[in-house]
């Protein structure tokens, strides 16, 4: 069963983009070099906390990457419920299925970085023995690392179904997003400090101390013992490992058998939407209603709106970092970038639900469920853009850039709506039913849709864009009636892209709604 379950991912895999397959395979090839640069270029005196570093961004990079793609999800056991097999057995063969592939592969080539370190770092007669400790050390850190990032993935599903678990992976999305954007504010200090840790390793920082324990640290740990001719010390922290290794192997298994429970866990406090008394009793008073509910309760909305909202914080915290309090001030126009982004499947987070609005198809009903979705996510996101744009200048005191920071949120807020419901209608993309989620990428994947409703969202608001720049960079040579204007021009812009999106959305899913649905059935 192992095995038809190994060639059942790889099967799979080699059906999926190819570019997906090339990307990973060049950042893993990369970093797996990378580890095996850090041996020969550090220093002999910090070459055990340079390694150690590095072992710790892959076991980091193991936790988050699974969460942050639909790769981990590829296997899911409830797909193998109806078939005669032990769950335990199953559990195993599943877990095993995780170690076939590139990750796998490149990770087991950057453990076996041990070896020339154990080679460089034995003396006397003691090569031969440090050798074969590297050798079982980095076999032990590829299982921990792999059954650990499946174990993490699985209670990260779990956790979905609770509060806590949206808030963890909401941190996450937001960390990853805001390192694609603003990652350069700190990339360069890092970049600087690279030779002095090569040389230097962690100095007086007592960080190397605590690490070292830790199961990434042990196999160092036990190559260090035994090239300092201690078997015993050696021996005893390889065995730590292993039982690290056991636990956490023990739990993946656990773990990677069927929910049958509730998908979510049950609610004590009312939802937003469910006290909106003064939307309009029509149809699109009852479709905003419906949004304003659904982006709050389904934990797969909600973690795009606090992603978003986590996407803000985090570019906040790197202007900080870097000195640059302007930076600090997008806040809230990094909340409405995600709009369009947050927004470009709304029908295929919905998944078969779409039935409901087939079978009542009207002219009308199309126009007032595409309008209340536009509406619905101009409020969810709308609401903490302002008010963490408000919070980000009262800290930093960048008053003097309101009007251009409001001119641009305005205008990424409409046009975000109208990108969003277009995007949803021309490339709606099935995923899980929203009854059937599990795990944290279970609401469908939409690349190329994300991809082109993010360059979309950025060309249209380009007017509004470039007056906001000549706001904020021309210093006084605007007269003094231009801040208005800018604002007037993004006021227009947001409208302009509001309804112009709607329109072709409204079109669009009026003239092919049943072929939406059939495309969405395809779950």
């Amino acid at each position: 069963m192992v095995g038809d379950l190994i060639r059942l991912k790889l099967a799979i895999q080699r059906h999926t983009l190819s570019w997906k397959r090339v990307l990973g395979l060049f950042a893993g090839v990369l970093a797996a070099a990378a580890t095996w640069a850090a041996v020969f270029l550090a220093e002999p005196a910090s070459r055990p906390d340079v390694l150690l570093l590095v072992l710790a961004c892959w076991t980091a990079g193991w936790l988050v990457g699974p969460v942050l793609t639909s790769g981990a999800a590829m296997l899911r056991p409830e797909y193998f419920t109806l078939l005669p097999l032990a769950r335990r057995g199953l559990g195993a063969g599943l877990l095993a299925s995780a170690f076939a592939g590139v990750g796998g592969a490149v990770t087991a080539i950057a453990a076996l970085a041990l070896i020339p370190y154990a080679v460089v770092t034995a003396t006397g007669g003691t090569a031969i023995a440090s050798v074969a400790v590297a050798l079982v050390g980095a076999v032990l850190l590829v299982v921990f690392v792999v059954a650990l990032s499946r174990t993490v993935y699985a209670l990260l599903g779990a956790a979905m179904r609770t509060h806590l678990g949206v808030e963890l992976a909401a941190v996450q999305y937001g960390l990853l997003l805001s390192s694609m954007t603003a990652g350069w504010a700190v990339v360069r200090p890092v970049l600087d400090s690279i030779p002095v840790f090569l040389r230097d390793g962690f100095g007086t920082v007592p960080a190397r101390a605590a690490l070292e324990w830790t199961p990434f640290g042990l196999p160092l740990r036990a190559v260090g013992e035994m090239a300092a001719g201690r078997p015993l010390p050696a021996l005893g922290s390889l065995a730590l490992l292993a039982g690290a290794a056991a636990a956490v192997t023990t739990a993946a298994i656990a773990l990677l058998t069927p929910h049958l429970g509730a998908r979510t866990a049950r609610r004590r406090r009312r939802p937003l939407g469910s006290r909106a008394r003064m939307l309009p009793a029509n149809p699109l008073g009852a479709v905003v209603g419906k949004e304003l509910r659904t982006w709050w309760r389904d934990p797969w909305r909600s973690l795009e709106v606090r992603s978003a909202i986590w996407f803000g914080v985090f570019i906040a915290i790197y202007g900080a970092i870097a000195g640059v309090p302007e930076l600090a001030g997008l806040a809230g126009a990094a909340v409405a970038l995600t709009v369009a982004l947050s927004g470009a499947n709304l029908y295929g987070q919905d998944g078969t639900a779409l039935w409901q609005l087939v079978v009542a198809e009207s002219p009308a009903t199309v126009r007032a469920d595409v309008r209340g979705r536009q509406i619905g996510i101009t409020v969810l996101f709308g609401l903490p853009a302002l008010v963490l744009s408000a919070a980000m200048m009262a800290v930093t005191g960048i008053f003097t850039y309101a009007v251009p920071i409001l001119a641009v949120l305005i205008a990424l807020l409409g046009v975000g709506c109208g990108t969003a419901v277009v995007m949803s209608v021309l490339g709606a993309t099935p995923g899980v039913d929203p009854h059937r989620r599990v795990n944290a990428t279970d609401a469908g994947e939409n690349t190329a849709g994300i991809f082109a409703a993010f360059q979309i969202q950025l060309w249209a608001t380009a007017p509004t864009s470039g007056m906001a720049a000549m706001l904020t960079f021309a210093g006084d040579s605007p007269p003094d009636w231009f801040g208005a204007a800018t604002l007037a021009v993004a006021l227009v812009n947001a409208v302009a892209g509001a309804w112009l999106g709607g329109a072709i959305a409204t079109r669009r899913l009026a003239t092919r709604l049943p072929e939406t649905f059939a495309k969405l059935r395809r779950t």
